[in-house]
């Protein structure tokens, strides 16, 4: 008989196309995450022909990461619905539609309104890639998707500002360039996933929902929670004014004009975060007060950087803060998932990203409009010292019953790994859940 080697054959090749499916999905969640960051060394270029200030720079960036939040929020679930593939696709095209309107964008309104469908669609990814992630991964190997996430997450937004100065850099009318390449590799992209294996079966009777995901708090331990949330608003804080300003604190502080450059000191704050994450660090790295206490000396440091003018100083201080950043979010998303009811996980998760992108939007804005009344120095050390006193605050709220966020002191007793996104089933497989991307991103 022969059913048995060819069951065997036939799960092999399903391993075969799962494994090769995993492989593309990350590659394309690098490349939608790289468009995030593509804009940052163009702000300067963009400032010069449509005569925008500070404000509007920081308004480009936070109605990006406005896009991603309505996203999240909204159409977070529209994958478990339809599938994973063709909401990929069809996030994809929307991504290129986007990024081909920044081919024609002559105004500052047509940035805006550009940057925000883009958030809209990256948004849809996050949660369609990182969910196919989980349900192609090999179940013995329940930590590989979580890992790949946050690598594919925090890789591409490092890459994106690296490439875009590499191109505003070395070719002309950069603002129009970067982004014919990178509809070349959203193609690329859209047939990486017409190969990936399909993981969801869409129910008969199918009806579209789309549900408004509300902010949630837990009904215990609510001070830990809400302490949470004080820090990941700290720390994307800090990601927000790297993404936004950094290159006008380079250019007119540090008079440092070269596109490459700037681009890849703002990359190092994604870079150090992402390594904060996925690299072996010591014990002492994993207490509760790690990286609040690391945020808050990379932002002393940057700003000592800042107003002495030493490249040094500045470089150090970035990369210190985003270490921080990348130990109060990897720390914070596990403690969430430990509070939450199992039942409504994904709603507790939802207010923990909503804390994330509101800290993103927020004081970046309040930072571009301090910045054109007080000046840079000025601006930046009342956002630092308001982001300090947040973070004293938060860990403080945190702290007081570390056993309850602690995985050193308070473990899984099962070892399950737990997140916020709904999972589907592939036949054969244990139910398993992947854990949210490090960034909306």
């Amino acid at each position: 008989m022969t059913s048995g080697p060819l069951r065997a054959q036939r799960r092999h090749e399903a391993a075969r196309r799962s494994s090769l499916g995993f492989w593309l999905v990350a590659v394309t969640y690098a490349i939608v995450m790289m468009g995030g960051t593509l804009p940052i060394p163009l702000y300067r270029f963009w400032s010069e022909t449509m005569h925008f200030a500070a404000f509007e720079t920081t308004a480009i960036f936070a109605v990006y990461a406005f896009g991603v939040l309505v996203s999240l929020l909204v159409f977070a679930s529209l994958s478990d619905q339809l599938g994973r593939r063709p909401v990929l696709i069809g996030a994809l095209v929307v991504l290129g539609i986007s990024t081909a309107l920044f081919l024609v964008a002559s105004t500052l309104t047509g940035l805006l309104i550009t940057r925000f469908v883009f958030g809209l669609a990256a948004g849809v990814v996050t949660a369609t890639a990182n969910a196919a992630l989980a349900e192609l991964a090999r179940p013995d190997r329940s930590q590989v998707a979580p890992a790949m996430s946050t690598v594919a997450n925090m890789g591409g937004l490092g890459l994106g500002s690296v490439a875009a100065g590499v191109v505003a850099r070395f070719c002309d009318d950069p603002t129009h360039m970067v982004f014919w390449w990178y509809l070349i590799a959203l193609g690329i992209a859209v047939v990486a996933v017409l190969v990936v294996p399909e993981t969801v079966t869409r129910q008969a009777g199918f009806r579209l929902r789309l549900d408004l995901r509300r902010p949630s708090l837990p009904g215990a331990d609510r001070r830990t929670f809400l302490g949470m949330l004080g820090l990941v608003f700290a720390a994307f804080a800090v990601n927000g004014v790297f993404s936004s300003l950094v290159p006008a604190f380079v250019r007119d502080q540090l008079h440092i004009h070269d596109s490459l450059a700037s681009s890849a000191l703002v990359s190092v704050v994604f870079f150090a975060a992402l390594l904060a994450q996925v690299a072996p660090r010591p014990q002492w790295l994993s207490g509760p007060l790690a990286g609040p206490t690391i945020l808050i000396v990379g932002a002393f440091i940057f700003e000592a950087g800042l107003l002495a003018g030493s490249l040094l100083g500045f470089v150090l201080g970035t990369a210190v803060a985003g270490a921080g950043v990348g130990l109060v979010f990897s720390r914070g998303i596990g403690a969430t998932q430990r509070l939450a009811d199992p039942d409504r996980r994904a709603d507790f998760v939802a207010t923990y990203f909503l804390a994330a992108y509101i800290g993103s939007t927020i004081p970046t804005l309040g930072l571009g409009v301090l910045n054109e009344t007080l000046g840079t120095a000025p601006s930046t050390l009342i956002l630092f010292g308001v982001i300090v006193v947040v973070t004293i605050v938060s860990t403080a709220l945190v702290a007081h019953h570390p056993s309850r966020t602690d995985p050193a002191t308070h473990p899984d007793p099962k070892g399950h790994h737990h997140d916020s996104l709904h999972r589907h089933q592939r036949p054969g497989q244990r139910h398993r859940r992947p854990t949210p991307p490090g960034w909306l991103h």
